[in-house]
């Protein structure tokens, strides 16, 4: 393969005002006017529009001959406590805002790097399909799920997502369950009568964390009361991961088990939902893409596990390969906190430009 490498950094104001263009568009609530904004401003594509529920739609371009597909999701989480969530702002080479790492940070380098591959070989017929769906925010994923019907051409995929620029082949499982625990109220003063169901409930985590060799997420608790006396019961929604190869009845039993000594304050156990550990399987993109950022960055890409779901999941069901990937801070992502690195969005842009690069060299 004949070597490209992007030499300058005269792409990088661009790449800041088309990221800063993107946090100031909100599209957690609909993603309307980012899609529109989208289509416009990669006019030298042809997208079409898949409808996926009320007027939310997926931009799609997808061509047989682009078995390679690129895909990220539009929509973020709402602003939650995110101070001016939508008025982008750089700090100390971070620039802030509500999806600067989850995902349009990520779109930002991709829109750069379709730019700079315009530019640089003077043709638009980029050598990947595009997909940029909805919905992947809203604990439902139904973009993801409605664009498999499109892809009967597509053999390989790479995710856009923050993973700390590791290159994720596989994805964790989870395994989601609620618990409810109930006691008898005492007043206040009185508190030492009985059980407090917050204590109970908490002493089962960590029975269940020492049973299971794992921490348990705990989404959202339930308790409490507003008058002087303790409450009678107490309900969490909870999350453990899932590592390659275990049984999912294996970890219900488990839970059970440690249920059974609590007997006396009628603990309630549902399971919510499980996500199986992924692998999806290893083709030539995982190759192409390990070239591209040994191009675009100096160095070999790492090859990890993407710890939380994501559209892959719905792609690995019509038997896609699939590649997580984005150089970005999962961990502060969702969070008031959320930035993407200026460094890391030039790593991102000079990695997917040179997987262009690559790609059109070997059709």
């Amino acid at each position: 393969m004949e070597r490209t490498e992007i030499l300058s950094l005269d792409f990088l104001p661009d790449l800041k005002e088309e990221l800063y263009r993107l946090i100031s568009i909100p599209s957690h609530n609909d993603c309307i006017n980012i899609l529109n904004y989208l289509e416009d401003r990669i006019d030298f594509i042809k997208f079409d529009k898949q409808f996926v529920k009320d007027n939310e739609y997926n931009l799609i371009h997808l061509d047989d001959s682009k078995p390679v597909l690129l895909c990220t999701h539009v929509d973020t989480v709402p602003p939650i406590s995110m101070k001016d969530p939508f008025k982008p702002r750089e700090i100390d080479g971070k620039i802030f805002g509500r999806g600067a790492s989850d995902t349009k940070g990520l779109i930002a380098s991709l829109i750069t790097a379709l730019d700079l591959y315009r530019k640089n070989f003077n043709s638009s017929d980029i050598p990947v399909s595009l997909a940029f769906t909805v919905d992947e925010e809203q604990n439902s994923a139904m973009g993801s799920e409605k664009l498999l019907e499109k892809l009967d051409g597509i053999s390989s995929a790479l995710i856009l997502e923050p993973t700390y620029g590791k290159i994720c082949v596989s994805q964790m499982g989870t395994f989601e369950f609620e618990l409810e625990i109930k006691t008898e109220s005492f007043h206040g003063s009185e508190f030492e009568k009985g059980y407090n169901p917050v204590k109970v409930t908490f002493e089962i985590i960590n029975r269940l964390e020492k049973e299971l060799n794992r921490s348990i997420n705990i989404i959202h608790f339930r308790s409490g009361s507003n008058h002087y006396v303790t409450p009678d019961k107490a309900k969490l929604l909870c999350e453990i991961k899932l590592f390659d190869g275990e049984s999912v009845g294996e970890i219900e039993r488990k839970i059970k088990g440690i249920l059974e000594y609590f007997t006396d304050f009628s603990p309630i156990f549902n399971v919510v939902d499980v996500e199986p550990y992924l692998n999806f399987g290893k083709d030539g993109l995982l190759d192409i893409l390990k070239e591209a950022h040994i191009r675009g960055v100096g160095k070999e890409g790492v090859e990890d596990v993407m710890p939380s779901w994501t559209d892959a999941a719905n792609l690995h069901k019509k038997g896609i390969n699939c590649i997580v990937f984005g150089y970005g801070n999962l961990a502060l992502s969702h969070t008031d906190r959320e930035y993407i690195e200026v460094e890391d969005l030039i790593r991102n842009t000079n990695v997917i430009y040179n997987l262009l690069v690559i790609l059109s060299q070997s059709r």
